[in-house]
């Protein structure tokens, strides 16, 4: 049900909700557009009915103050926010944003505002995210843009004309299937009007011939079919033309044999190495594809010719370009550029979805790591000094364990090879700081934006390695959990001691020794040692009974749990630890934080000084 008071219909009837006229409120939005000449009209026109007064300052003063300079903005190179053009943009922007979303969903958003199109769908789009998926994110075909009345209307009559006994309800169908699209329309109409049993009954009531419209766009479309019908007359007077040379061929015993399967074929049929020899074409695209897709034995090379009486000759690219498919030419041509990559040695970044690679910026560092550690020891020092303890901390952190290594380390007589390996890594973090951790593709047939980091496809809201990063977490607090509780092997309730002794009562009547889990139902209190010890604590040394209350160091159980759990993980997910993702993990309460925070300000500035060093 529709408000009565709504601003859409105090609009049509000329008075805005705030009571200003229709002739006020245009005079409004004209001084707007002069202070936000790309500003959204629609927009400012909504504005001005939440103000009774004042309005030009009041929403000048909203979009500098509360909306922070931001608002919506026509595209450039055009002149209505609502134009197809406009829209169209819209719907590019879109999906960069949301390269998952169906795009006739977003399609049908954009189409159903008059304002604030990209701000308003992403709103949407993030508060309900069960929205629909396609198959191919990022990609937008050309019959998926919004279309403009005026082409609509053309296609339709046009459509009329084409099919003219097909019922006008199945044209419009089609249309709205096909998002009004002359190709696609024209396609399907041909499939569903091939001998259909209504075809000879609706021929009795034909419909009347409709006058077409000129457009643009149109005509380009219409080309495309054309162009289309005669790529398909050309391919059957093709096999025509080669049956009929094929006769002409047998007729006059001119058929030359193939040298591998020794068939009998035209000469157009065959192809040659640089020394003369002929082959079918059947029998090399055969041998190239098992050469690249099977075995592979032939990636990145020359292919030789098969001449059984060891012909040194080859087939050149100008012979394969003629012999092979386009796609697998194509492969072929790639595996010989990867090939002369890899010879060059040079630092490539490749795409993970296909061959194309680029250059990549790996400068070394001109200067001695262990130069880089010394430098960084004052900048990573005076951060720390919020207090006395804490500078007490780092002064003897730097004099009792980081200086001797690096003077013996220049010395050569201990490496301190730990923290050389970290710097590797914080160059690595520069470097990729510098580039970015995304990778976009400019291979047309791609185009794909892929993570430098985890090697997969970059979305919104991506974050490297996270279902990695979720089941290490769940992993190791499983294993954490696990290393100080006990279950009952009973009614196998588990538990842990908060306090008390180390003789345990479940709930179902079994008795158990916390340390050890043996059965204490018979054995009792005698299962625990009763020999005075001077020291509390100490171990008996008159036997190896468990101790009444003294228990196992929790924190050290969980600790050596923890990183057990995580070396088993990592060794499971080697990709994830190449990338340094799942070792920075952090998982559960922090333990020894003072020394934390040292090498925290270690590693900022150690990148502080490779970032002033790397050119």
């Amino acid at each position: 049900m529709f408000k009565a008071n709504s601003l859409l219909n105090v609009l049509m009837k000329g008075e805005a909700s705030n009571g200003t006229s229709q002739t006020q409120v245009n005079g409004i939005v004209e001084q707007l557009v002069v202070l936000f000449p790309d500003a959204d009209s629609e927009y400012l026109r909504y504005c001005v009915g939440f103000y009774k007064d004042n309005h030009v300052e009041r929403i000048s003063e909203k979009i500098f103050n509360h909306n922070k300079g931001h608002y919506p903005k026509i595209p450039e190179g055009c002149q209505d926010a609502n134009s197809v053009k406009a829209k169209n943009s819209y719907l590019l922007q879109l999906n960069e944003i949301f390269p998952d979303c169906e795009v006739s969903h977003i399609r049908e958003k954009i189409c159903s505002l008059e304002h604030s199109h990209v701000q308003r769908v992403t709103e949407a789009l993030l508060s309900s995210r069960d929205y629909p998926r396609r198959l191919n994110p990022s990609v937008i075909e050309a019959w998926e843009h919004i279309r403009s009345s005026e082409y609509m209307k053309a296609v339709r009559y046009k459509l009329y004309n084409d099919y003219p006994n097909t019922w006008g309800s199945t044209i419009k169908a089609v249309l709205a299937e096909n998002n009004s699209d002359y190709i696609r329309s024209f396609t399907k109409l041909k499939d569903l009007t091939t001998n259909n049993w209504w075809t000879p009954v609706i021929n009795l009531f034909k419909r009347k011939s409709y006058k077409e419209m000129d457009n643009p766009e149109l005509a380009e479309d219409i080309k495309r079919i054309q162009a289309r019908k005669l790529e398909e007359q050309s391919q059957v007077d093709y096999e025509v033309a080669k049956r009929v040379n094929f006769s002409e061929y047998e007729n006059n015993n001119q058929l030359i044999t193939c040298g591998c399967c020794y068939g009998d074929y035209t000469f157009e049929e065959l192809t040659c190495c640089n020394e003369g020899h002929l082959f079918c074409k059947e029998c090399i695209s055969r041998l190239v594809q098992e050469g690249l897709y099977g075995q592979g034995s032939l990636r990145g090379k020359r292919i030789n010719c098969i001449e059984s009486d060891g012909c040194e000759g080859y087939f050149t690219e100008d012979q394969l370009e003629k012999t092979l498919s386009s796609d697998v030419f194509r492969n072929y041509i790639e595996s010989l550029v990867e090939n002369s990559l890899k010879q060059a040695n040079l630092s490539l970044v490749q795409c993970p979805f296909c061959s194309y690679c680029e250059a990549d910026d790996d400068d070394p560092l001109k200067i001695s790591k262990t130069f880089v550690i010394v430098a960084s020891i004052p900048l990573a020092v005076i951060p720390l000094f919020s207090s006395f303890e804490s500078v007490v901390s780092a002064l003897s952190m730097v004099a009792i364990f980081i200086l001797p290594q690096i003077v013996l380390g220049m010395m050569g007589v201990l490496p301190i090879k730990s923290w050389l390996e970290e710097i590797d890594n914080i160059i690595r973090r520069v470097k990729r700081r510098r580039r970015g951790n995304t990778f976009h593709c400019r291979n047309p047939d791609c185009s794909k934006v892929s993570c430098l980091v985890c090697n997969r496809e970059c979305r919104p809201f991506h974050k490297c390695y996270e279902k990695e990063q979720d089941s290490l977490r769940l992993y190791v607090e499983k294993a954490m959990a696990e290393s100080v509780k006990r279950t009952c092997p009973k009614c196998h309730v588990s538990f842990t001691k908060s306090d008390g002794c180390n003789k345990m009562t479940c709930r179902c009547g079994y008795v158990m020794c916390y340390l050890c889990r043996k059965d204490l139902r018979q054995e009792s209190y005698a299962h625990f040692c009763d020999h005075f010890r001077p020291i509390p604590g100490q171990k008996c040394k008159k036997c190896n009974k468990c101790d009444l209350y003294k228990t196992e160091d929790e924190e050290i159980v969980i600790k050596e749990a923890a990183a057990k759990a995580r070396a088993e993980f990592i060794k499971a997910h080697p990709e994830a630890k190449e990338a340094n993702i799942l070792e920075n993990t952090a998982i559960g309460p922090i333990v020894n934080d003072d020394e934390r925070l040292v090498r925290e300000s270690f590693e900022r500035a150690i990148e502080k000084i490779v970032e002033y060093l790397l050119p």
